[in-house]
């Protein structure tokens, strides 16, 4: 028969620590092969009322396909205005400004003239 005691200091619970090795009647340990690499893809991805996540693989090889319900309308943008063209004197996708700037740049090109 083993006792099975409590360890207090000054009165509160310790909890001393030992070695495995240290341990009688501990279980045999027996090492296992490695397992097979497992791999994880998305699958679909679509939109619906409640959020749900899938596997359409297995498990070795899951497929993940998931539900998202659409989030709310967001804020206007501040700066996103407009979807026109810029011009030098309007602005659009770009300011004015900086169109005037991107028409003053020298148009490089890159021609092939052989290979090594």
């Amino acid at each position: 028969m083993t006792d099975i005691v409590k360890v207090n200091q000054d009165g509160v619970q310790v909890y001393p620590q030992t070695h495995w090795e240290a341990v009688e009647g501990k279980p045999e340990t027996i090492k296992g092969d490695p397992g097979a690499a497992a791999t994880i893809t998305v699958g679909t991805v679509t939109s619906g009322t409640t959020a749900a996540v899938t596997n359409a693989g297995t498990t070795s090889a899951a497929k993940f396909n998931f539900v998202l319900p659409k989030g709310d309308k967001g804020d206007p943008g501040t700066n996103a205005t407009t979807t026109a063209v810029a011009t030098t004197s309007t602005n659009g996708l770009m300011s004015a400004a900086d169109k005037t700037k991107l028409d003053g740049l020298n148009n490089i090109t890159f021609e092939k003239v052989g290979e090594v």
